[in-house]
């Protein structure tokens, strides 16, 4: 009877053993879960923080592009004019040179002869350029995506001496014109600043027009 309660005793504790080591078990699995998912949160975090630093180097990266190819663009045409068109205003500046043999307008094409027309302005947040004004079918192009707006103002020459004496919104005298500075500034991006370039444009056969 005593080896009877003595065996049903360690039956009881071997079984008692077996329910508490299931328990630890249990309660390691879920910490182990606990701690798990905090580290992965964590992981996730230093992703997604990497993901957006990459957004903005990366969008800035096209912003400072747009802007160089946009001041190209504005300094090769710009610098050829020999007139400008009295509708040129703070939006949209209009000049003309005359073609020759290697000469190229606005949008990369051969202008062998004749009068050149390129108009530049901002229309649905993209540098344009217009090879014709008034404005005809397929004369206009975006050149550039992204520009939010584009802003003129013109250098003149009020003393005949082929040099700037002062940048105007409207000059009085357009003959006067021979120079241009103009200000680019591109769509908002995820970063705080907002990308701008000023360019300053002399237009060399107006200059050399000029000189005493």
């Amino acid at each position: 009877m005593a080896t009877e309660r003595r065996g049903f005793w360690r039956a009881g504790n071997v079984a008692g053993d077996a329910r508490r080591v299931a328990g630890f078990t249990l309660i390691e699995i879920l910490v182990t879960l606990l701690i798990s998912a905090f580290l992965l949160s964590g992981v996730m975090s230093i992703f997604l923080s990497s993901q957006q630093s990459y957004r903005v180097k990366d969008a800035m990266g096209r912003a400072q592009e747009n802007l160089q190819w946009s001041s190209e663009i504005l300094s090769r045409t710009l610098s050829m004019a020999e007139s400008l068109h009295p509708d040129s205003n703070r939006d949209q500046i209009i000049v003309h040179y005359a073609g020759d043999a290697g000469v190229v307008n606005c949008l990369g094409q051969p202008a062998p002869s004749g009068v050149v027309v390129n108009r530049f302005y901002v229309r649905n947040q993209a540098l344009h350029c217009g090879t014709a004004y008034p404005a005809t079918p397929d004369s206009d192009q975006p050149l550039v995506e992204g520009v939010a707006r584009m802003t003129v103002r013109y250098g003149v020459d009020e003393h005949h001496r082929g040099q700037v004496d002062r940048y105007v919104d409207a000059p009085a005298d357009w003959n006067q014109v021979v120079s241009a500075r103009i200000t680019l500034r591109l769509l908002d991006s995820p970063s705080p600043r907002r990308p701008e370039v000023v360019l300053t444009v002399a237009m060399r056969p107006r200059i050399f027009s000029r000189l005493p």
